[in-house]
């Protein structure tokens, strides 16, 4: 019996309501017929894939005026620079002044932290990358100049907000960026200014993305902080007239925060991709970060509901990217019981071996169109 079935694969995008008819010997001319007309309604779906990475301190080695950067300088500046040193001997805690007196954070520092993050995303290719904790324009531009991160990344987005130690979110795309704004969070009375939410609306080929990019208030900061990085985000998301809107990036929520804007302002709104993964029985790695001897998904990658239907999502496509070469085993003795376990977790860069990547595993999924 003639069936269908190598027809209608995945590669295809088609919007026909076909009926199976039985053909017999002698209707093979329909049979054909039929054939004929479902592959002329049919296109090749295309698809494109989106990454959304915090990269952890992504600094340059020169100081930004009226900026808290004075730990991601060479040590060559701190040892001449009575500012730098004064600037660093006024922070209380212990661990971050002797930090900021003694990271070397050289031109060559930056450009093996640059390749090393570059091989993370070349390892999948993704057409758009979300970005978290870029200092500026100038450093991310030096990113994806890399022939480390691959090619044709020629749009690239990143607005300075008010962090007090200057990190930004960002876009890079190879897709045209057709507008940028950057939301800023009111948090006056609540906490101190923070990034903001980066609005980007990019042209995939004559359809319409809009991306917010986000990285909300830390868990230093109330819970209130990330309700209002909320609010803003779905009012600014429900207006907005785009094919699809994407808003993805570090949204520092646990369970616990309270009140909890993802659960009651952002979820209303947004289908989560890692949930819709793992709910039709995809595999997903346990989190996107680790704290304390646990796993969490403080990265998130959410679709708004309202769209056209002419980029879809692929669900099913939702991973954190957990290679083995971008985790270390680390030792980790419980504070509460005193109990010590092994752990496989992010592998951080560090400055002295400069090694490793980022405290944040990446968020991938595909999309077509």
């Amino acid at each position: 019996m003639p069936t269908f079935g190598p027809f209608l694969d995945k590669n295809f995008n088609c919007n026909l309501k076909f009926i199976l008819v039985l053909f017999s010997q002698e209707n093979k001319m329909k049979y054909f017929v039929a054939i004929f007309s479902l592959l002329s309604t049919c296109v090749f779906a295309k698809t494109f894939t989106v990454m959304s990475y915090n990269v952890q301190n992504l600094f340059d080695s020169k100081h930004d005026v009226g900026k808290d950067d004075y730990t991601y300088l060479p040590l060559s500046l701190k040892s001449s620079s009575p500012e730098v040193q004064r600037q660093c001997n006024l922070i209380q805690n212990e661990y971050w002044r002797e930090s900021c007196l003694k990271t070397d954070w050289s031109k060559q520092v930056v450009n093996e932290k640059i390749s090393n993050l570059c091989k993370v995303i070349a390892s999948t290719s993704p057409e758009i990358v979300f970005l978290q904790e870029v200092e500026n324009k100038s450093i991310l531009k030096k990113m994806f100049d890399s022939p480390a991160c691959g090619k044709d990344y020629k749009y690239l987005s990143l607005l300075e907000g008010p962090d007090s130690r200057g990190i930004d979110v960002a876009v890079a795309s190879k897709f045209p960026i057709v507008s940028e704004k950057l939301h800023k969070v009111d948090l006056e009375g609540i906490a101190k200014p923070t990034r903001g939410i980066l609005e980007v609306k990019i042209n995939i080929n004559g359809k319409s993305l809009t991306a917010f990019t986000n990285h909300w208030p830390s868990q230093a900061n109330p819970s209130m902080a990330r309700y209002k990085a909320a609010e803003l985000l779905v009012e600014r998301a429900l207006g907005v007239n785009s094919d699809i809107v994407v808003a993805a990036g570090d949204f520092n929520t646990t369970s616990s925060d309270s009140p909890n804007g993802i659960n009651l302002v952002v979820r209303p709104h947004t289908f989560d991709s890692e949930l819709k993964a793992r709910e039709s029985g995809v595999r997903v790695f346990p989190g996107s970060h680790w704290y304390r001897g646990h796993w969490g998904s403080l990265d998130k990658m959410f679709v708004f509901t309202q769209a056209s239907g002419k980029i879809i999502p692929d669900y099913k496509s939702f991973r954190i990217l957990s290679a083995d070469w971008m985790l270390r085993t680390r030792k980790w003795t419980d504070y509460d019981t005193g109990e010590v376990s092994f752990h496989e977790v992010p592998n951080s860069f560090s400055w002295k071996n400069r090694q490793g990547f980022s405290d944040h595993l990446p968020l991938v999924m595909k999309f077509s169109y």
